[in-house]
């Protein structure tokens, strides 16, 4: 339970952030007009006037506050955040360009109802009536929570904010069809599968900046060519949650090769469970081809290696190292060429595949021998850095660091050689696409080859090998 709490307090506070601006926001702006209309219907003048239904009319926090007990997965949690952000938006928008005051006229109120009622009333703020997003977050639990007594309950509030003159019937009806309109999108597979991405995206960008820059790269071409570039957006974020979660900057309830071997089998055999991950390789299975669908599968495989040289502290010849580092990239590259629509493929690009193959090595070198994954070749010798002296002296290192430098030099000196090679293949390509987008990882990579991020961080812990 403490991890669904967890899970839903992110969801919980962004909406009550959007609530607040955007409720809040509506009733202040509209507060300018000197009147506004309402609709009402003539029968709705002689309807009783029952202030103690208050105390249902406010159960509706409460209601929204039990999600976590009745959606344990991240994925059911977000679908139901994100149909109630989405009603806010919507409704606020009405609120704003239809302006609707109440048209009942409520007798004071006495006795033990009067408290209840004054908090509903005030929470409720002015002039935010049509549609009654009280009634449409009610019908939206009862939906997401799937019990027959959340509908009564959800009936009973809305019955209460008529009773209470809080809302007219048009602005009930209104909040009832928005809730429906808006459950049934964000239920839809398609509609999870996006939001999904765009919170894999947000994941992500919150570990290091340059996945912001790829998330924008991707969406920035999908604004206009949504569904072309939607097995990109899916191919990615499935393929980057895979890489977290070997690499363990994913938590997990299991061995990651457990998990990954499952996922495996389901690719095989093109059947998926509901787990959130196999829901998104589904889907981006549903938008490749048999030979990409092959290259994805080959793609994790090569991704698994990794994990399985940590788990047994394998440390590989240069030779090995390179191959498998080529085969990861060059498969990188063929899917999204192929994703993108593209005609070139990855044998037309061998040295931007060195390339990518070079930066991945020593932009996460430091990163990944923290984490037990070793990619200085077997051969180089190396040790750790000797503790500084007693009186505050600089870390100093024996000579044999000199071969992990040594070894640094030369890969740096074989990429600028390499990159003046990718550089003329891309200028054949004739495919404009292909020449557009190899050619963003080109200049990404330049730029990493000029700088000195390269170069071995003087703080690694290279345990002793030979």
């Amino acid at each position: 339970m403490r991890s669904t709490l967890r899970k839903a307090l992110p969801f919980a506070l962004f909406f009550a952030a959007l609530f607040a601006i955007c409720y809040g926001g509506a009733a202040w702006w509209t507060a300018r007009y000197t009147s506004l209309p309402a609709w009402d219907f003539a029968f709705e003048h002689r309807l009783p006037f029952v202030p103690g239904l208050s105390v249902i009319y406010l159960t509706i926090t409460p209601a929204l506050l039990l999600a976590p007990f009745f959606l344990r997965t991240r994925a059911e949690l977000g679908t139901f955040a994100a149909a109630l952000c989405i009603e806010t938006v919507i409704a606020t928008i009405c609120f704003l360009l239809f302006p609707q005051s109440t048209a009942f006229v409520r007798p004071e109120v006495t006795g033990w109802a009067r408290l209840p009622f004054t908090l509903a009333d005030t929470v409720n703020l002015n002039y935010n009536e049509f549609p009654s997003l009280h009634v449409a977050f009610a019908v939206t639990a009862a939906w997401a929570y799937r019990r027959f007594a959340w509908k009564v309950w959800a009936a009973a509030v809305a019955v209460s904010a008529w009773l209470m003159y809080e809302h007219h019937l048009a602005d009930i009806l209104g909040g009832i069809v928005l809730a429906v309109v808006v459950m049934r999108f964000v239920a839809r597979e398609r509609t999870w599968v996006e939001l999904c991405c765009l919170y894999q995206c947000a994941q992500f960008s919150r570990r290091h900046l340059r996945y912001f820059v790829i998330f924008a790269a991707i969406y920035a071409p999908s604004l206009l060519h949504w569904r072309r570039y939607r097995a990109v957006r899916t191919g990615f974020c499935a393929a980057q949650w895979i890489d977290d979660l070997l690499d363990g900057d994913r938590r997990s309830t299991h061995e990651p090769l457990v998990i990954i071997d499952g996922l495996l089998e389901e690719m095989e055999r093109n059947a998926f469970s509901t787990h959130p991950l196999s829901r998104l390789t589904a889907a981006h299975f549903a938008d490749l081809d048999d030979a990409s669908r092959r290259d994805f599968i080959a793609l994790v495989r090569c991704m698994r290696r990794d994990r399985v040289r940590v788990l047994g502290r394998e440390v590989w010849s240069e030779e090995a190292l390179s191959a498998h580092h080529r085969t990861t990239f060059a498969l990188s590259v063929n899917l999204m060429l192929a994703t993108t629509g593209c005609t070139a493929r990855v044998s037309q690009v061998p040295a931007l595949v060195d390339a990518l193959a070079w930066c991945s090595v020593f932009r996460d070198l430091d990163d990944d021998l923290r984490k037990g994954l070793d990619n200085v070749p077997r051969g180089v010798r190396r040790v750790s850095l000797q503790p500084a002296s007693a009186e505050g002296g600089r870390a100093e290192a024996t000579p044999y660091v000199s071969d992990v430098e040594e070894w640094s030099r030369v890969s740096h000196g074989r990429a600028l050689v390499t990159l003046e090679r990718s550089a003329s293949e891309l200028a054949q390509l004739d495919d404009a696409r292909a020449r557009r987008i190899l050619g963003i990882f080109q200049n990404s990579i330049g730029k990493f080859a000029r700088g000195k991020r390269w170069w071995p961080r003087q703080d690694l812990n290279l345990r002793p090998c030979v």
